[in-house]
């Protein structure tokens, strides 16, 4: 790698264009493609480029470089949305997704530059450490800046290896910790040609050994859920007497499940508010049965939200984290009215609050999530230790069929596994499905197939490590680390 990357920066252009084309290809460390030791080599090859570089502006182009490529691979499926669903033009939406790609790198990933300007003389392994907690500071950036938006975190590859373990414990952001330090290590002893560092750190890649938990069924009280998947053509929601349509399929589909204790259907299926009195006439042409847990929208004090209902109740949750450019549009006064996209019927929505309780069904107490919502770990935190399971709801139908929902599903099943809770899972044309407190894959509606999934979903009687102290120990470690390498620096 060595070789390689000091050839490539004898020509700085040819070194840009490498280090994209490297950060390009963590993607195949995720779902659905699962090539999980690329991520540590990627990475290992952002760090190598970034502490050898010539100076700050050298190292920033390159961190730069390498991010682009990173988010422009891993969410260009965006573009589904924006170019075939959104009816954009085709080169409107490229330069879209290359500026948010931009704007995603400079944000964070392009502030790593900044280790260059320290320079250090401790061992290697006190650096690697160090290099670890910049990353994961940066990673937790992701959860609040530019509203939040934290995908592709490295720690998620850990599923379905030994590495997981360690989820319940620390959090994804805690995993990616650990893939932080060991890329570190390898970095540094490849530029310093420290052999013994540099076998340990390959030493590493054992944990990402395959490994499956084979759980029994619980024997405990559950709740048997019914997941409607209409799939149907989001072309036609908004159309005019669209709902006819909308409302067989899903009556249909409920009707055929009702010896269920809860049906479940996906985020926002109808194209009109809860407060329509086609709602009422909806709730009563569903067989006597089961309370269906349903994706609303709510229109309230002149704002509109986007929620999730049990119809009939009046009991709703808010959803918190809403989709940048989906949802809500950055920079309103200048980007509304620019391209169609941007004025769809639901990019104008209103967050809900931060402390709304539980849905309640049959004693059982619901976390409700939608969508976006999944990937936000420390905004439950009250509400994961007290909820008996969860349930998130989605429309990934906007992705067509490109990778973005097996990313989605991705970072549902993590959720299930740092929180301890079983995830029931309903989305508008897949994927649905059930996951268990392990992250395993219990049952799965695939991609494009209407229908119903069918299964129970058990509540535990504990929270993770992670939920009571755990989500505290890598900011934490990580802030103590770059204080302690700074002080240490500095008096010398």
């Amino acid at each position: 790698m060595a070789s390689l990357l000091k050839q490539n920066h004898k020509s700085p252009f040819v070194s840009y264009i490498f280090l994209g084309f490297v950060g390009a290809l963590s993607t195949l460390a995720f779902s659905p493609f699962n090539f999980k030791l690329i991520i540590p080599i990627t990475l290992a090859t952002l760090i190598y480029s970034t502490i050898s570089s010539k100076n700050f502006i050298d190292a920033c182009k390159r961190t730069f470089s390498w991010g682009l490529g990173y988010w422009l691979s891993g969410t260009g499926w965006l573009i589904v949305s924006i170019y075939y669903y959104g009816n954009t033009n085709f080169f409107i939406a490229t330069l879209i997704i290359l500026l948010m790609g931009m704007l995603l790198s400079v944000v964070f990933i392009t502030p790593f530059a900044s280790i260059r300007l320290i320079e250090s003389n401790q061992n290697i392994f006190f650096k690697s450490i160090f290099l670890a907690s910049c990353l994961t500071i940066l990673e937790l950036s992701r959860f609040f800046l530019l509203g939040g938006f934290p995908w592709l975190l490295p720690g998620l590859v850990f599923l379905d290896t030994f590495g997981q373990v360690s989820i319940p414990i620390f959090g994804v952001y805690g995993a990616s910790y650990i893939i932080y330090f060991f890329s570190s290590l390898i970095a540094l002893s490849i530029f310093e040609r420290k052999k013994n560092f540099l076998i340990f750190g390959l030493l590493c890649f054992l944990i990402f050994i395959p490994f499956q938990t084979n759980q029994k069924e619980p024997q405990r009280d559950s709740l048997n859920v019914s997941i409607i998947q209409p799939s149907l053509d989001p072309f036609k929601k908004y159309t005019v007497g669209s709902y006819e349509n909308i409302e067989d399929t899903l009556i249909d589909l409920t009707n055929k499940n009702s010896e269920a204790d809860l049906i479940i259907w996906p985020e926002s299926p109808l194209p009109y508010l809860d407060s329509n009195p086609r709602m009422v006439d909806l709730i009563k042409r569903i067989d006597d049965g089961p309370q269906v847990l349903s994706g609303s929208w709510q229109y309230t004090d002149n704002k509109l939200y986007n929620s999730m209902t049990i119809l009939g109740t009046g009991k709703s949750y808010l959803k918190k984290h809403l989709v940048p450019f989906g949802e809500y549009v950055p920079f309103e006064k200048i980007l509304r009215g620019l391209i169609e996209f941007f004025d769809m019927p639901m990019s104008s929505l209103t967050k809900g609050g931060v402390n709304q309780g539980l849905l309640e069904v049959r004693d059982y107490r619901i976390l409700g999530m939608i969508c976006f919502d999944i990937a936000f770990p420390l905004s439950y935190i009250k509400e994961v230790r007290q909820s008996d399971f969860i349930v998130n709801i989605s429309n990934d139908t906007w992705f067509g069929s490109s990778y973005g929902p097996y990313q989605h599903l991705q970072i549902v099943r993590a959720r299930a596994l740092e929180s301890n809770k079983w995830i029931a899972r309903g989305t508008s044309d897949g994927i649905s499905t059930i996951v268990d407190n392990n992250g395993t894959i219990v049952n799965i509606l695939n991609k494009g197939k209407r229908g119903s999934l069918n299964g129970n979903i058990y509540y535990t009687l504990k929270s993770s490590f992670f939920y009571i102290y755990g989500y505290l120990i890598s900011p934490i470690f990580s802030l103590i680390m770059i204080f302690a390498f700074l002080v240490l620096k500095f008096r010398k």
